[in-house]
């Protein structure tokens, strides 16, 4: 007497639809955590390359200059003075041997869609030659020139942050990461990515030290200003 084999092979429909919907699934986790995946690195990058501009702006406003700091008094850069982002990063560039154009510039920002090459350096030459980025707008940040050279809070009073904060301390919808997203750097080096200045974790400090604001204009002080690309 033969004893039977079960020799059923592949899958039943039941088995089939399973897999594809357990794939289906899959792939929409997939498609969703891919752009997220790459929005944080982005972001993560441009916070790194805000990190160094910062830095030069620190060490700058400790004796880089007879001024103390980037003061807007004309277009002179070798002497200190700006009246633009692309010659506040030629300050930096000079004086701070800042010369990578690249941190300047979020090449994600839709505002710069149309750029074909973007510049390598500053500066046509180490440190002399032309401004690289006069021609290449906007830059993705904002800076501030006047600025105090001792603020009674440094770890409030900003220096730096990404283009597109209105005074009511939130971003527009144009800035390089929307609406949703800040990176900004304050007068000691460090770092922060509000999504706005309207919490009370996220405000700034008056420049007289008394009061926590969300306008970075009440922060810097009257004497101070913003130099910013415009994205017209």
């Amino acid at each position: 007497m033969k004893s039977s084999k079960n020799t059923r092979k592949g899958f039943t429909l039941i088995e089939l639809l399973a897999v594809i919907a357990i794939i289906g699934v899959l792939a929409g986790l997939v498609s969703q955590a891919i752009p997220a995946a790459f929005g944080a690195v982005r972001r993560m990058s441009a916070s790194n390359n805000l990190r160094q501009i910062a830095t030069a702006i620190v060490s700058y406003n400790q004796g880089g200059g007879a001024s103390g700091r980037v003061i807007k008094d004309g277009s002179e850069p070798k002497s200190g003075k700006a009246s633009s982002v692309a010659e506040f990063a030629e300050v930096l560039a000079r004086s701070q041997g800042l010369t990578d154009a690249a941190v300047w510039y979020i090449e994600s920002d839709d505002a710069l869609e149309d750029v074909t090459e973007f510049p390598r350096t500053v500066l046509s030459e180490t440190t002399d030659g032309s401004n690289e980025m006069q021609n290449v707008k906007p830059a993705s940040w904002a800076v501030v020139v006047n600025a105090k050279r001792s603020p009674k809070d440094s770890t409030r009073y900003p220096i730096a942050w990404l283009r597109g904060l209105e005074t009511s301390g939130e971003w527009k919808d144009d800035a390089p990461f929307g609406s949703s997203h800040g990176i900004m750097a304050f007068a000691d080096g460090h770092i922060e990515s509000p999504e706005n200045l309207l919490q009370d974790e996220t405000k700034l400090r008056s420049s007289d030290g008394k009061n926590d604001t969300s306008s970075y204009q009440e922060a810097i002080g009257d004497n101070a200003t913003v130099l910013e690309d415009t994205t017209n």
